[in-house]
């Protein structure tokens, strides 16, 4: 029970990787409010984490893009809760293209989402951790944010944009609110994952697996959200954590080791 009473507001709740957050928020004993947009997922991951025990999670629909929608949803999720403690904002999309390819609207859509949303939903956290006297965000970029990401060169950029702007607000808030801001970069199976795994080519399939056996020295492949990323998320809610502000902590078997 290393968050008992804690009050947790997760985005993106109808992902694999927020679904095992909220699991795992529950099953220590918090109180968490989950927000997304495809509700019929994300009431259902609730219902599942609820069977846990510890704690307690409820579902409310959030688009994260919309500023209106966002305060109203985050003040009426504090009042509910009776105070926000942690924010865990996993909430993004991705888009997969040739770079020479992105168009404005394809580029408006995803910095609507993945920078915007993140921007605007630290926001409101930071207007209601302001009347308690701090708090903790945790925000999602990625390792494509330093290395780089063929192919997605537009989903690269924005995470990129959310490493920078978790690290700024980690010191600006970290001053003036007791604000701690920190930013996972997860490299974890998916639905998503899953789902291209079932339909991809044999031999790409193979090339991929063993190219994966040395890429991630720990495991030999991507880790799972319950088993591996999880526990980090709950360290990082968790007052255990309460002097670790404007990290970047890599959730990836060292797949990107630091030389």
């Amino acid at each position: 029970m290393q968050l008992k009473g804690k009050r947790i507001i997760v985005t993106g709740g109808s992902g694999g990787i927020a679904a095992a957050t909220t699991r795992a928020y529950v099953r220590e004993g918090a109180i968490v409010t989950v927000v997304d947009i495809s509700d019929e997922q994300g009431a259902k991951n609730v219902a599942e984490a609820n069977l846990l025990g510890g704690g307690h999670a409820e579902y409310i629909h959030c688009d994260i893009a919309n500023s209106d929608e966002v305060f109203s949803v985050f003040e009426s999720a504090e009042k509910n809760m009776g105070g926000l403690d942690v924010l865990a904002h996993i909430a993004a999309i991705e888009s997969n293209k040739t770079a020479e390819d992105f168009t404005t609207d394809e580029m408006d859509f995803v910095w609507k989402i993945n920078i915007n949303g993140t921007i605007l939903t630290n926001q409101a956290a930071c207007k209601l951790m302001q009347k308690q006297g701090g708090g903790a965000i945790i925000n999602y970029a990625s390792d494509v944010a330093m290395l780089g990401m063929p192919g997605a060169a537009l989903y690269s950029a924005s995470k990129g944009a959310v490493l920078s702007w978790t690290r700024s607000i980690g010191i600006e808030w970290g001053t003036k609110y007791n604000i701690r801001c920190n930013c996972v970069n997860p490299t974890i199976k998916t639905p998503m994952y899953e789902h291209w795994r079932a339909n991809a080519d044999p031999e790409m399939l193979k090339l991929h697996d063993a190219s994966n056996k040395y890429g991630y020295p720990i495991g030999g492949g991507m880790g799972d959200a319950d088993k591996d990323l999880a526990p980090v998320m709950v360290f990082l809610a968790s007052d255990g954590s309460g002097y670790m502000n404007g990290q970047v902590f890599a959730v990836n078997g060292g797949s990107t080791v630091v030389r």
